[in-house]
Parts: structure tokens; sequence; C-alpha cells
């Protein structure tokens, strides 16, 4: 999945007209800029995720990946890789293993807003699992979406490309006057 960014042309030209004496200032400043908005970018996407799913933030923040800009290649790239997470990272209840006489239902959330049922689920050393066929065995475990996936929501990746967009732009300005002011 990619995003693409549009920075304001304005901002770019105007960073280039205070930058024309300094050696290499545009690239420095473009380049501090991006790396910022990559590390704002991969805040925002963490944040966007839990707040949208069930899954904590420490399970979401490590898939990412930053390729981060450098002065002779100004192109930065924030990737997200992962698995299906297991739906025991999610919100689900009972928290301990379901067995005996007395058992409760399973019920897991993926998205925020409730949990639901998990048919003839059951959970076992703290993971949630699920009988194949009418027989004892074999079990499966369950999974949710993967964190890829999650980031790839419509809601998730439009805060992520708002944030990173008005990051750079900032950023541009801020660098440009730390450059200026050296």
């Amino acid at each position: 999945m990619s995003m693409k960014l549009d920075i304001d042309n304005g901002a770019l030209e105007k960073a280039e007209k205070l930058l024309s004496e300094v050696p290499g200032g545009m690239q420095t400043a473009l380049m501090r800029s991006m790396n910022r908005a990559l590390q704002e970018g991969r805040t925002a996407g963490t944040r966007a995720a839990a707040k949208a799913y069930t899954l904590r933030a420490k399970d979401v923040r490590p898939t990412f990946a930053m390729h981060k800009a450098t002065k002779s290649r100004l192109d930065a790239e924030l990737l997200s890789r992962g698995r299906n997470v297991p739906l025991s990272a999610y919100a689900h209840k009972p928290r301990t293993d379901t067995t005996g006489a007395n058992r409760k239902q399973v019920r897991v959330g993926v998205k925020k807003g409730g949990l639901k049922p998990l048919g003839q689920a059951f959970i076992c050393k703290g993971r949630v699992m699920q009988r194949l066929g009418a027989t004892r065995l074999p079990v499966e475990q369950k999974y949710g979406p993967s964190v890829p996936g999650i980031i790839g929501s419509d809601e998730v990746s439009e805060a992520v490309v708002d944030t990173m967009g008005k990051a750079v732009e900032k950023r541009l300005e801020h660098e440009t006057l730390r450059l200026l002011n050296k």
C-alpha cells in the first residue's frame, strides 16, 4: 500500500528562494523536514490504529519501518509490515482459560464499539482457539486483521497522510529559518 504526499509548491519555492545563498541548504532543509514528518506519521498511524481498533499501540508501533531521506536521495518511505495478529491481542472476554462445565462464551472486539460472540471458540493458554469439526481435535488459533491492513484502512491512512503533509510544510519553514540563522 502506498500513500503520496503533496507539498505546497509555494512553500518549496519560498524555501528555495531563501536558501539560494546557502550551499546545500535546500537539500538539508528538505531532508530534515521529511525525516521529521516520517516520525510524526508513525506516531499518527499508531494513535489512529489504537483509536479505531482495540489493538494496543505497543502492538502497532513495531511494525513500522522508516527509510529516511538523505541529502543525495530526497525520498523517504514509511512502511508497515506484519502478519495477521492473533485475536488474543485484541479485546476479548473472558481473559482467562475457558474450561470445565461452567464455560463462558468467548466474545471478541476487533474494532472499537463492543464485543461480539465468536461461535464455538474457547481460550486456551491465553490464545483464542476454535475447533475445526465436531471432534476434539483439530483446533486452530483465530486471527484478526494485520497491522498493515489496519494502517491501509481509510480512516487511519487519512490521519497519517494529513499529519505528514502538515509536518513537512511546518518543518520546512522551521529548518529554513534554522539554516538562515546559522
